[in-house]
């Protein structure tokens, strides 16, 4: 279980000490954490509460460069191990998860992603929250029963050591895991989805931390279309099945899914058309509606969603601000730390 952290002192502790327990569940499972180039206690308190520790001192900066210099540098450590699960710092595993994504990849899946509870207090982190869990409740459950692949959320997915190995030398955008959704779709590797592995994962309370949020993901989504162009090609001409995957409209139909986003400006779009093709925009607004409304029967607090939804257009102003930070930021290659 590998955790990248970077000056996180104040979580790290007891992020550990509860994997810790989670990593019995895999027979010879380790908890490792890359304290990252860090200028606070995060080294120090990882391996006081029970992680093996790789201090990064230099470098580039950001998740993909950190998992790359540990693949590297811990050779002889993953080489003995069936899979890499990557973790964020803050984020806690539930009981039972790591043997469920071990299941999986013992049944033949490449990779495997847990499903990724967000916890969030305020509206905005609700707001953001709910997003996610419509994408794996609707989106996710609906691809996993068809066979096809599922995309990475950058934590609490398993993947091979050995493809995890060759994958990482190429990784160098801010959104890792839509790197790897490209790398392994291009490749024909089956990613399943295990809704019952579960991770709890904080969402920022405040609109300036989803604004950073957001932003990191468009400069990776901006990165990745740049870059992975022969790789996006390939997945779109092949035309026949590979042993591991069922179905070529899984990897076809992922990928909007992946890079159209976020599905509040697609309804924004499907209204300017309105006067130009009104029964193709009123189709499409209609399945919208059915599909925000039928979250209400899959989410945990329905009421407390259906009072959100209200505030949806508040939503684009989250958005709005990470666009302005991925202009103004975008060529920095650091940490885009979303806060708490």
């Amino acid at each position: 279980l590998l955790v990248a952290a970077r000056d996180e002192e104040a979580v790290i502790g007891e992020v550990v000490r509860s994997l810790v327990g989670v990593a019995a569940e895999w027979p010879g499972s380790e908890v490792w954490v890359i304290a990252d180039r860090c200028l606070d206690l995060t080294a120090e308190v990882a391996q006081t509460a029970g992680a093996r520790v790789a201090v990064r001192n230099g470098g580039v900066g950001g998740k993909a460069a950190a998992l790359n210099w540990w693949m590297r540098e811990h050779e002889t450590v993953w080489k003995e191990k069936a899979a890499v699960v990557i973790l964020d710092a803050d984020s806690r595993m539930d009981p039972g998860s790591l043997l469920l994504l071990g299941e999986s990849l013992a049944d033949g899946a490449d990779a495997a992603q847990a499903f990724v509870t967000p916890l969030a207090g305020g509206s905005v982190g609700r707001l953001a929250g709910w997003s996610e869990e419509l994408m794996q409740r609707i989106d996710d459950e609906a691809r996993q029963r068809l066979g096809w692949p599922v995309p990475l959320r950058g934590c609490g997915m398993a993947i091979r050591s050995g493809l995890l190995a060759a994958l990482a030398p190429v990784l160098h955008t801010q959104a890792e895991d839509l790197e790897l959704d490209v790398l392994l779709g291009s490749r024909g590797a089956r990613v399943d989805f295990v809704p019952g592995a579960t991770l709890r994962d904080p969402k920022p309370q405040r609109l300036a931390g989803a604004a950073r949020q957001r932003a990191r993901w468009l400069t990776g989504q901006i990165d990745v279309l740049r870059d992975y162009q022969r790789e996006l090609w390939a997945i779109a001409t092949r035309r026949r099945r590979t042993p591991k995957r069922r179905s070529f409209a899984g990897d076809f139909f992922l990928f909007p899914l992946l890079f159209l986003r976020p599905k509040a400006v697609m309804i924004l779009l499907r209204l300017s058309l309105l006067p130009l093709v009104p029964g193709l925009a009123l189709i499409g607004l209609g399945l919208d509606a059915i599909y925000y409304l039928a979250g209400a029967a899959v989410v945990g607090q329905p009421r407390r969603y259906l009072l959100d939804l209200a505030l949806a257009p508040c939503y684009l102003a989250v958005w709005a601000g990470g666009l302005l930070l991925t202009l103004l930021r975008r060529t920095r290659r650091t940490w885009l730390r979303a806060g708490r």
